[in-house]
């Protein structure tokens, strides 16, 4: 038996919840389209450019406007958001529509309609020679790129040469003109589309070529959205797991765009621009095609009188030719060429059209139907009576709704044969005689809250995530006697996360022994419930959910506990009592009720409690100071991993790293740590509510944190394979090492110890590196999506570290590193250990990407050399040669023969800045880049990050200058013409020019391009 008799506990059959409510409007029939269809306020304004005002109607009003459309006003838009309603609208509208008998009515659904099917759509209208060709051409074109996979990589393609040719562009900023150029290059984003390995990102299912590709041949899908298919910046933020197969082109652009977001926004433009050209080349059916097929269609209807009215659930199908279905909308009838009216209603995102659309459509608009209702105005829509007909409908099921459709019979009401009608109508409320069971208005309201992210009705969202999934995954639960159910609850958690936040209330609701009635009735009263706390709803409710109420619920509480002396009892007074006002709760109190209920909490208020939890947990510890050894790290706190009150952790995502997690899931700790924020208000257990009962419930918490802090905070038993440890050691070192701290390099443990947990040294001489200074940021910082962290940096990876091999003191502060426990590890070696299964796949992921970007470090290589000058043909110390040169120079000025463009005093500086080390560090750097493929990954990162940038700096710029000089001072003295000083020094002239040659040849010997430098300077 169940709450109604005989009959079972749900009225509906689950499988009609499917069929009467689909993702789309026009998946259903028209019986059962109808039976459940309500009135939608729409906006409608006179005039596309202004986004505000207008006046609230209602659908008649389009059929209205579509009637009195006149011919020289051709589109009549329906705006909203995805889900509002638009092709719902639009069917609407088809079936109320009564056309005259020279119009032509062409329909293009929304779902399920290739290219080629809406080509032939309006191919049906045309005859002749033309239109036989145009057919034979669509399926041709649209038949060569049948196969899905052609077709992609035909996509791909067509992008990349595309971009290459067309994605420049001469306005804008210089800066997007100038990486406009780079990403436009054969080296930038058509070499990302054309390498293999970045292929499988790009042709992934879900990417925007597949969806494109799919929706192409076969049409879009239930699940697609309305948009236009297109590039997202998510979608280039790639990464690849065999990055270092990728070729050198494609692996510094996807570095590129994965560092920067912008530089993805930009991307993502520029391949959108080429989205259409590049779809009509693959399909071989572009916009003028369409174009020139709908003129003939118009040609040839005009000749015989008729008109054309076209219906289009969703514009953004025509994505790629849609500019020819705009051109033959608003082309216009001359003498020349006579073309019969044409209107169009076109569904359209907001977005779409107010982004996408020519200037040309705006000024041939008739009429705009916005969904999305103006800012202040409310419409008199009721949730529940839009939903009331959905659940009447799916009672009454599909068959019947069809039959009284085609006997043009009044919708049934399954409700009016119901035996508990007037019981459940009068619990669970009704719209116009149609029950809101299994739902109220509380739950209904509730649940269509959660699945919004602004607070508006999307009725799509209503019917597939509210409606749906109750009708056809609870039915089972209802007739079972287990709803409401954990999925119920997951689903709708966000309208209702206000709502029975006190954990106390809860605790009141819980039947003990029986915790899955439990949670149930929590549910219940939660979503079901009218007041703020613990209550017993209507006993209907009760029943039809085969939850019983609590008993004595209403009881008041009872007295909290008193510590004062027991008092001689006074003789009573009757009197008239006062109602006392309710003292609001403390606010650390409701934080942990809004936490329990939301998962959000403050800042602030999680240190306020962790410091509460640290003071009561350390009174029940006794360590002893000193465990051994000095800290390595100062007690610097930012690596501290002993209890503090910081190690109380509120996320989940970080129960494997915490000391003391709190588990919001665990309603003792819950309830502890609400009574402790109690206390901490009160100062004392008997001030607080129900003060002795929670008294006794947080001593045994603590006793049980306390317990399990002691043990973490125990030195370890350094067990003789530490897995991850010797992982952390190991990414920590090569860590140093990419940042360049010296003791990284070193062989001895002591250092390599030293150089884990050392400051990152200050690197000012940077600036003209800034792939090194990518990379040392990429080490240090790690990464975060929003407020979720997606890599962690070294800092992280320090403290992970910390858990495993540190003492801590009494008072919780981290004392010593286990160096004994740390040394073995880094004497073994261990290269590639296996992570343990209970390593978070967080800490996995980071050092597999950071041990990646160190491995593929060879990009550096190039930056690197160009800043190195080549002294191989100096010939001698660097000193002497400025010094030689310097005399030359000076005797040439003295005797009036110094070449112009030689700066004697800007020479003499360059030389005197160059230190007498630079030459050795230059040479040395530079005879290591040069044999850069002999070197180990450690030995490239010692010389990247080798103090050697303003050794370089200094000795290029003299080299430069002395170079110039050297080639004007030969050029001049070979073929200058005497003057008379050189007369004077005829005799010493054959002698000057031999030692200036052999000076020459050991500063930079004679070449082709020097004698053609000589040349023209000549």
């Amino acid at each position: 038996m169940s709450w109604r008799g005989n009959l079972p506990a749900a009225c509906w059959d689950a499988h009609e919840a499917s069929a009467i409510i689909p993702v789309e409007a026009e998946s259903t029939s028209d019986g059962v389209f109808l039976a459940t269809h309500s009135t939608i306020p729409i906006t409608q304004r006179d005039r596309v450019d202004s986004a505000r005002g207008g006046a609230v109607v209602d659908e008649q009003a389009l059929l209205r406007a579509v009637q009195e459309q006149p011919a020289d006003q051709p589109i009549i838009p329906i705006l909203g958001k995805s889900g509002t309603g638009k092709s719902h609208l639009v069917r609407w509208l088809r079936a109320h529509l009564e056309t005259k008998e020279s119009t032509r009515l062409i329909f293009v659904p929304k779902h399920r309609m290739s290219l080629r099917g809406i080509l032939e759509l309006i191919l049906e209208h045309a005859s002749g020679e033309r239109a036989d060709e145009l057919r034979s051409k669509v399926a041709t074109a649209v038949d060569a790129a049948a196969d899905e996979k052609t077709a992609q990589l035909k996509l791909r393609n067509a992008l990349a040469v595309n971009i290459e040719t067309r994605g420049n562009r001469t306005d804008g900023s210089p800066e997007e003109i100038e990486l406009r150029s780079y990403l436009a290059s054969a080296g930038g984003l058509p070499a990302l589309f054309g390498d293999d390995v970045f292929r499988s990102r790009l042709l992934d299912q879900n990417g925007p070529i597949a969806r494109l590709v799919r929706e192409k041949l076969s049409g879009k899908g239930d699940e697609d959205k309305e948009d236009a298919f297109g590039f997202t910046p998510e979608d280039l933020n790639l990464s690849v797991d065999d990055v270092n197969r990728a070729g050198q082109a494609a692996r510094e652009v996807a570095g590129a765009l994965t560092s920067e977001h912008s530089f993805r926004e930009l991307a993502a433009k520029m391949i959108n621009e080429q989205l259409g050209p590049s779809v009509s080349e693959v399909f071989g059916v572009g916009g003028d095609d369409l174009k020139q097929i709908l003129i003939d269609v118009r040609v040839e209807l005009d000749k015989q009188g008729l008109e054309l009215l076209v219906l289009i659930e969703d514009f953004s199908i025509f994505q790629g030719i849609q500019g020819g279905l705009i051109d033959a909308i608003t082309l216009i009838s001359t003498e020349a060429q006579k073309l019969c009216p044409m209107r169009v209603v076109m569904a359209v995102t907001t977005g779409y059209f107010i982004n996408q659309m020519p200037e040309t459509v705006y000024t041939r608009t008739y009429r705009v139907f916005d969904l999305d209702l103006p800012d202040g105005i409310h419409a008199a829509f009721q949730p529940t009576g839009f939903a009331s007909r959905y659940l009447n409908a799916v009672r009454v099921g599909a068959s019947e709704l069809d039959a009284a459709h085609a006997s043009e019979d009044e919708v049934p009401n399954a409700c009016e044969q119901c035996p508990v009608n007037a019981a459940c109508h009068s619990s669970f409320g009704e719209v116009d005689g149609y029950g809101l069971f299994p739902f109220n208005e509380a739950a209904l309201d509730r649940a269509i809250k959660s699945q919004s992210s602004d607070g508006s009705f999307v009725a799509r969202n209503v019917l597939t995530r509210v409606l749906r999934p109750v009708l056809h995954r609870d039915q089972a639960e209802i007739n079972n006697g287990r709803f409401p159910s954990e999925g119920f609850a997951n689903d709708f958690r966000g309208g209702a996360s206000d709502r029975l936040a006190n954990i106390e209330d809860q605790f009141k609701l819980r039947s003990p022994g029986d915790e899955e009635l439990s949670e149930r009735r929590i549910r219940l009263v939660r979503f079901w419930g009218s007041g703020p706390g613990a209550e017993n709803l209507p006993p209907t409710i009760h029943d039809a959910f085969d939850v019983p109420p609590v008993d004595n619920l209403g009881d008041a509480r009872p007295p909290k506990p008193d510590s004062r002396p027991t008092l001689p009892a006074k003789p009573s007074v009757t009197a008239t009592p006062t109602p006392q006002p309710v003292a609001p709760d403390p606010q650390l109190v409701k934080a942990v009720d809004s936490w329990l209920a939301t998962g959000n909490i403050l800042q602030g208020e999680i240190n306020d409690l962790r410091n509460i939890v640290f003071q009561a947990v350390r009174q029940r510890l006794a360590f002893e100071d000193g465990y051994g050894g000095d800290s390595l790290w100062g007690n610097d706190k930012a690596l501290a991993p002993g209890f503090e009150g910081k190690m109380v952790e509120f996320s989940q995502a970080k129960l494997a790293d915490a000391v003391l997690p709190m588990d919001r899931s665990n309603p003792d700790d819950m309830r502890a740590l609400r009574a402790l924020a109690w206390a901490n208000n009160k100062n004392n257990w008997a001030d607080v509510p129900d003060g002795e009962r929670l008294q006794r419930l947080t001593e045994t918490a603590i006793d049980r944190w306390a317990s399990r802090v002691g043990s973490k905070l125990l030195p370890p038993q350094r067990p003789d394979n530490d897995t991850e440890l010797a992982r952390l050691v190991e990414v920590l070192l090569s860590i140093a090492r990419g940042l360049g701290i010296a003791d990284a390099f070193k062989s001895d443990t002591t250092s390599r110890i030293r150089a884990m947990f050392a400051p990152v040294p200050d690197r000012p001489d940077l600036e003209s590196r800034p792939g090194l200074r990518t990379l040392h940021s990429f080490l240090v910082e790690g990464a975060r999506s929003g407020s979720s962290v997606t890599r962690v940096g070294r800092g992280q990876l320090q403290q992970r570290l910390l858990r495993h091999a540190s003492f801590s003191q009494g008072s919780g502060k981290p004392l010593a590193l286990d160096l004994s426990k740390v040394a073995k590890v880094v004497r073994s070696g261990v290269a590639g250990a296996p992570w343990p299964a209970e390593t978070p796949d967080l800490i996995r992921s980071s050092v597999s990407t950071i041990e990646a970007r160190l491995a593929s470090i060879d990009s550096l290589h190039a930056e690197a050399w160009n800043l190195v000058p080549d002294l191989s043909d100096l010939g001698g110390d660097l000193a002497d040669v400025a010094s030689e040169l310097l005399v030359l120079v000076n005797e040439r000025a003295a005797a009036g023969a110094l070449p112009g463009g030689i700066n004697p005093a800007e020479l003499q500086t360059a030389a005197k800045a160059v230190r007498l080390t630079d030459q050795r560090k230059v040479e040395a750097t530079f005879a290591q880049l040069s044999r850069w493929g002999q070197l180990s990954v450690e030995e490239k990162l010692q010389v990247l990050n080798g103090d050697w940038d303003e050794s370089a700096r200094r000795v290029g710029v003299w080299h430069r200058m002395a170079r110039q000089t050297v080639r004007l001072l030969e050029h001049s003295l070979g073929n200058g013409s005497p003057s008379d000083v050189q007369r004077e020094y005829a005799e010493a002239r054959d002698q000057l020019v031999a030692d200036l040659t052999a000076m020459a040849d050991s500063i930079c010997p004679p070449t082709s391009d020097d004698s053609s430098g000589a040349e023209e300077l000549a």
